[in-house]
């Protein structure tokens, strides 16, 4: 029977479409999983990390393909989900690049409709079977950073409301070298007094765990003041993201041999920085 004599058979390709859009969208919820799974975990703790770097690893994550997250949790995952995950990555990857080009046959007859749907059902579970295992193990390592069910919970009212989340930080990456021109002090409300820093393009930056770091600032205010201590220094060409650092510790070389060094405060959580010059 040939699909142009059944009177259901467009309500069927319609289904057909429909499912490989859900199909497709839970593929698309597992990989956002994991990508705030490889995110968070290469970070050691709450105290080590700020927002703005935290929203740095997550644009970066998610710039990754569904396999190359894989290959990035590797060492990550339980070996159980991690054999899940590739074993998800080629269902990925047949549905997005093949699926249509070798079952198109299948929509000339409501039996190869139908089969297309059972395919399409079947790939949909399991993705969904999968974000399912996977965000469960996520929940554990989130609750390490301070974010407990009622703030996740909080967070998914707000989505089923309608109101759209905040846009996650938008810059440019760090190149390997960079050419450091001024220092400002910017006075936040609470009384503390950041270092934000503006290389060769005007671009700014703050420190975080590993180096210079994103900002939510996006032009220097009037109020803010030249640190004239770091800026006697300046201009200089340094590497943002220093070797062999470890959390909040580390050094940037400037001009005339002289070293902008970051070390962990004595309270928890906070960080000092100084000059000096290298023996």
């Amino acid at each position: 029977m040939t699909l142009y004599n059944e009177p259901d058979a467009e309500e069927l390709v319609k289904e057909v479409y429909a499912h490989f859009g859900l199909a497709y969208y839970e593929s698309e919820c597992l990989h956002r999983e994991l990508c705030m799974i490889l995110a968070f975990n290469s970070s050691q703790n709450k105290l080590n990390i700020t927002r703005p770097r935290i929203e740095e690893k997550l644009v970066d994550a998610f710039s990754l393909t569904l396999g190359q997250v894989k290959d990035s949790l590797k060492n990550i995952l339980p070996d159980i989900l991690y054999l899940k995950l590739e074993e998800a990555v080629k269902q990925r990857n047949f549905l997005a690049h093949h699926f249509w080009f070798e079952r198109i046959h299948l929509m000339l007859s409501i039996k190869g409709l139908r089969q297309m749907l059972e395919e399409l059902s079947i790939l949909t579970k399991s993705f969904s079977k999968l974000d399912e295992q996977v965000s469960n193990y996520s929940k554990s390592k989130l609750h390490q950073f301070g974010l407990t069910e009622e703030m996740l919970q909080k967070s998914l009212n707000e989505i089923i409301s309608g109101k759209p989340p905040e846009p996650l930080l938008r810059k440019r990456k760090l190149k390997k070298e960079e050419r450091l021109i001024r220092v400002w002090e910017c006075k936040l409300p609470n009384g503390t007094s950041p270092l934000i820093f503006e290389t060769q393009d005007n671009c700014l930056w703050q420190l975080c765990d590993v180096g210079l770091g994103w900002t939510y600032f996006d032009r220097i205010a009037t109020h803010w003041k030249e640190n004239k201590i770091i800026q006697a220094y300046l201009p200089a060409n340094i590497s943002p993201r220093p070797k062999d650092c470890h959390p909040w510790e580390y050094e940037f070389k400037l001009k005339k041999n002289v070293f902008l060094w970051v070390k962990p405060g004595s309270q928890e959580g906070s960080f000092k920085w100084g000059i000096r010059t290298k023996p």
